[in-house]
């Protein structure tokens, strides 16, 4: 007969015992306190870190005969079933090898019979990420119509393959990795209860390597015992993690931080020869990295370490660079040592490039516009002309496209602004209609605006002129929604660095002459003896 592995001979038997996810435990116990469950559950998290041994204790929780406070008691018969494993209606479903859309629909077809013991029929479906498809579809329509009797408790590591539509129907419960120091606690409370002697270095050892999976500690700390016995060391636990000490690592980082090349890439080859394990040097120097960075910053939190290599480590950050870390990091958190795990060239690439100083590349104007704008820093600049009357943009046939943009040659000044207000109108009209491109419930400003082929100041007037009569109903039509005509005047001022009036108007000389020429043509006349009647004026523009 095989013995009981610690995670399981240990798993927590109520609410109170899960280790490290107070939040998800204190909420649970009092939603069944006062009798207020969910038809369904979400708990989402890492590895290990209680999600299935809580879904057991709730399911336990909601049945129990005598529960206090929300607590299961684990004497009465639901718990004891629950407990050995023989609990009829606990269904526990392992969604990574019964993840189609046939087993789905098997738990929907049977979900309607009654309980056969119990108050509430619990399923448990872990990995619930890896259904299918069609399978969350299926489980879609279980979800939104359950039984009275039915509670369904999802667990899942990835959260973000879940569909929203399954989320949204669920009370989702997120747990945290454990703290290091939980870890540890909890790990020499097994280590008493088995009668292990192991010294604190070890435990946190273990608890650093489990990454925040109390269930990843529990089997190494086991894993430890069966290797090694009693009394268990740091020392042990680094042989059979096969992380070479923590002085060939800590040997590493010196180099890095002190950019020492040479003695760095020997310290890497060293370690080579002894055989030990590449990506746990990688991982070591990594958190040593971060450690440093931390310090560096003044944020540096409890890691772990012992005393005398936190005191190195604050030494290090001392004289470190803060971007020389951030190089180093990058380049070896991000070393690919997967591919052939014995090859050191990986980390000797990363202690090279962490070492050379970032390049600033310096981009030179091309010799025609350095010589342009040595010309033009030498000729004098000349004041604009003012003219007498106000100005009248007369747009050729040819720009009518849109006026076309010049940079500037670079390291030219900007230019600043004319302060005439005809002249600026004339500069900033492009910036105008850009700025209106979007403005308009029925009909956009900038479209209506590009007809125009006349526009000019007159005081505190900007006066455009539009040579159809269509355009200019559509102006007025647009101009008469309050919402509009402010975010009109806004672009116009902020453009004008003024307070202007817009006034419309009809080129009426140019409008009658094309109408006159329009009614002047025998198709017209004779679509008008039809009952026609013109609408709009439109001209060619490649006239």
């Amino acid at each position: 007969m095989t013995s009981e592995v610690l995670y399981r001979k240990w798993r927590p038997r109520k609410l109170s015992e899960v280790v490290g996810q107070d939040s998800v435990t204190q909420t649970l116990r009092r939603s069944v306190a006062t009798g207020r469950m969910a038809h369904a559950y979400l708990l989402c998290g890492p590895r290990g870190t209680g999600k299935t041994s809580t879904a057991r204790i709730l399911a336990k929780a909601i049945n129990c005969v005598s529960s206090v406070d929300g607590e299961p008691d684990n004497e009465c018969e639901p718990c004891n079933a629950i407990n050995e494993g023989r609990a009829l209606d606990l269904i526990e479903i392992d969604a990574a090898s019964n993840r189609g859309i046939d087993d789905i629909r098997n738990l929907s077809d049977k979900i309607n019979f009654a309980p056969n013991e119990f108050k509430y029929k619990v399923y448990i479906v872990d990995e619930v990420h890896m259904l299918t498809e069609p399978a969350f579809n299926a489980l879609l329509k279980t979800l939104e119509e359950p039984p009275g009797h039915a509670i369904f408790v999802l667990a899942t590591t990835e959260a973000h393959k879940v569909p929203l539509t399954i989320i949204s129907r669920c009370q989702r419960y997120d747990f945290r990795r454990v703290p290091l120091d939980v870890t540890a606690n909890k790990l020499a409370e097994l280590c008493a209860a088995e009668n292990i002697e192991a010294s604190q270095d070890a435990l946190e050892l273990i608890a650093r390597s489990a990454t925040g999976s109390l269930r990843d500690a529990e089997n190494l700390l086991e894993q430890a015992a069966v290797s090694y016995g009693s009394p268990l060391n740091a020392d042990q636990v680094r042989e059979m993690l096969g992380m070479g000490g923590d002085e060939q690592a800590l040997e590493l980082t010196k180099c890095i931080v002190t950019k020492s090349v040479a003695e760095g890439l020997s310290v890497i080859n060293r370690v080579v020869v002894e055989g030990a394990d590449l990506g746990q040097l990688q991982r070591s120097v990594t958190e040593f990295l971060r450690a440093v960075m931390l310090s560096k910053t003044g944020a540096a939190t409890a890691l772990g370490y012992p005393d005398e290599i936190s005191t190195v480590l604050n030494e290090l950050a001392a004289g470190a660079e803060l971007p020389h870390l951030l190089r180093s990091i990058k380049e070896f958190s991000t070393a690919d040592t997967r591919h052939d795990t014995s090859s050191p060239l990986p980390l000797e690439l990363a202690l090279v490039e962490s070492s050379l100083e970032p390049k600033v590349e310096i981009v030179a104007a091309p010799p025609a516009q350095v010589a342009e704008a040595g010309s033009m820093q030498q000729q004098p600049r000349q004041a604009p002309t003012k003219q007498a009357r106000p100005y009248v943009h007369e747009q050729a046939p040819a720009q009518r496209q849109g006026p076309q943009r010049q940079t500037p040659p670079p390291g030219a000044e900007p230019q600043p602004l004319p302060t005439e207000p005809a002249a600026r109108l004339q500069v900033q009209w492009p910036q105008i209609l850009r700025a209106l491109r979007n403005t308009g419930t029925r009909f956009k400003l900038d479209a209506l605006l590009r007809s125009s082929r006349d526009y000019s100041v007159d005081g505190g007037r900007v006066i455009v002129k539009f040579p159809h009569n269509s355009h200019f109903d559509r102006i007025k039509e647009e101009m008469s929604n309050p919402a509009v005509m402010k975010e009109f005047k806004d672009v116009i001022n902020k453009a004008m660095d003024g307070d202007y009036e817009f006034v419309p108007e009809i080129a009426g000389e140019s409008n009658g002459q094309s109408v006159r020429q329009a009614n002047q043509s025998h198709l017209v006349r004779a679509a008008q003896a039809m009952g026609a009647r013109v609408v709009d004026q439109k001209e060619d523009s490649e006239q």
